[in-house]
């Protein structure tokens, strides 16, 4: 089998609270064509730009810890120049390049080398069919994260981006409504030569284009073609790479220092006081949570993959809740419950203390889990004391063999036809006749007695 290589050039919209772009005032987000501009960001004549904006100079700094990355402590912006509409300066502002100093470099996530991790403006949007610009987006603040050419397939690519998205969600660094794009580097072996594919849109594209660009690299040096040094981009409509232009090198885009802006010394307080407030990362949350509380491996990556569940998760063990019992709850019940109301986490006003509540009962066979689950279902319209509810509504599990044996038998003399199906060796009738005691007693008894008192009625 011939050898893939295939590398990422990430890019991302930084999550700002500060809803301003990187070098001036103007505002984030969707607005009217032309209008959230200023001379900074159409590069009118004379006009410089502000210092790059704090908050993503702490943002990039954080992604670069999250992922490993040496920091550097000198970063230089430089001018990147083309002649394409979409940067009225005719040059991006970035870290990359001849001479860049990068955030970060060196780093490695989940086995995956980091080369670097940098900051730069976006360019404004651009419809080459009609030559429309809209400079809205000219300025906005942009991680470009380079990989090394680690990855060997397309589903590695894949479950590699799903983590990232969720590390990076730990830290709010990106905007997730924007989502992400990335240039692929595809080459194959034996001589890997490089094809870079441009602006590769979603996910799904991102899989799509790598996969038939391997086909078309493994089919051309089945012909004997030669395959690389070249760039192409990707047409979603046909789901084909097409030949844009031969590979740039450096010296074509003709970096220099950026003279408006001053070099950033990053002290070393700088670094500790972000690197103290990174959170654990899901990968090593999962990690934790397999061994230390032997959680089922399926149930700590759902946990894992929004820190808020994991947080409220933890906050509930922290309280002597069993740890297996509360991921079983936390991953079924309580997202099945988020989902059918249409609800995120966040948006509910029950905590951890709430759910310790009905989970202690449950532990301590107090009210059954069809209870537990209707008393959820309410906890997230609203919060109520738990302990009081199940005390008011007289709703604690049916203990008494006498109360149980007498659904049991009305339960058997309601349903004959189930009771010999069962005698006949058909395991779904006897599911029948619980369900029916169940409903007796409005899901207040223990299954698990209920089978053995039927069990023993019927043989």
């Amino acid at each position: 089998m011939v050898a893939i290589k295939i590398g990422l050039e990430v890019h991302g919209y930084l999550h700002m609270d500060s809803k301003a772009k990187l070098f001036c005032d103007c505002k984030l987000g969707e607005a009217e064509p032309n209008t959230n501009i200023c001379p900074i960001c159409t590069g009118m004549p004379g006009s410089k730009p502000m210092p790059p904006n704090k908050e993503a100079l702490d943002k990039i700094i954080s992604i670069a810890g999250m992922l490993d990355c040496r920091i550097n402590k000198r970063l230089l912006f430089q001018r990147k120049h083309y002649d394409w509409p979409d940067m009225p300066t005719g040059f991006q502002r970035t870290m990359s390049g001849s001479y860049s100093v990068p955030v970060g470099e060196k780093g490695n996530f989940l086995s995956i080398g980091i080369t670097e991790v940098h900051l730069e403006e976006d360019p404004a949007r651009w419809q080459p069919d009609t030559g429309y610009v809209d400079y809205n987006r000219s300025g906005f603040p942009l991680v470009e994260i380079v990989t090394e050419p680690d990855f060997d397939s397309a589903q590695s690519v894949r479950e590699w981006l799903k983590k990232l998205v969720t590390t990076l969600s730990y830290i709010k660094a990106i905007d997730a409504d924007a989502g992400l794009k990335s240039d692929v580097n595809v080459s194959i072996g034996p001589d890997f030569n490089r094809v870079e594919i441009k602006n590769v849109n979603s996910f799904k594209s991102i899989i799509q284009a790598i996969e038939y660009e391997v086909r078309r690299q493994q089919r051309e040096i089945k012909e004997g073609k030669s395959v690389g040094g070249e760039t192409r981009a990707w047409n979603d409509a046909a789901s084909v790479t097409v030949f844009m232009r031969k590979k740039e090198k450096a010296m074509d885009y003709m970096f220099i220092p950026e003279p408006d802006l001053p070099v950033i010394n990053v002290s070393t307080e700088w670094i500790n006081k972000i690197s103290s407030k990174l959170p654990e990362k899901p990968a090593q949350k999962i990690e934790r949570y397999i061994k230390d509380l032997k959680i089922d491996k399926t149930d700590a990556e759902v946990l894992s993959s929004e820190i808020l569940l994991a947080e409220k998760f933890e906050k509930v063990v922290a309280k002597k809740i069993d740890p297996v019992l509360a991921a079983r709850w936390f991953r079924r019940e309580l997202m099945r419950v988020l989902n059918y109301n249409k609800k995120e986490l966040h948006e509910i006003e029950a905590d951890e203390k709430h759910i310790v509540q009905l989970l202690k009962l449950v532990e301590s066979k107090k009210i059954t889990d069809e209870v537990a689950k209707r008393i959820l279902e309410k906890l997230i319209e609203k919060p109520f004391d738990v302990d009081k509810y199940v005390e008011s509504k007289k709703l604690a599990a049916v203990s008494d063999t006498n109360v149980l044996e007498k659904y049991c038998k009305e339960a058997i003399s309601e349903n004959e036809k189930a009771v010999e199906d069962y005698k006949a060796g058909n395991e779904k009738a006897f599911n029948f006749i619980v369900g029916s005691v169940m409903r007796k007693s409005k899901g207040k008894a223990t299954p698990q007695e209920v089978n053995k008192i039927l069990k023993k009625l019927i043989e």
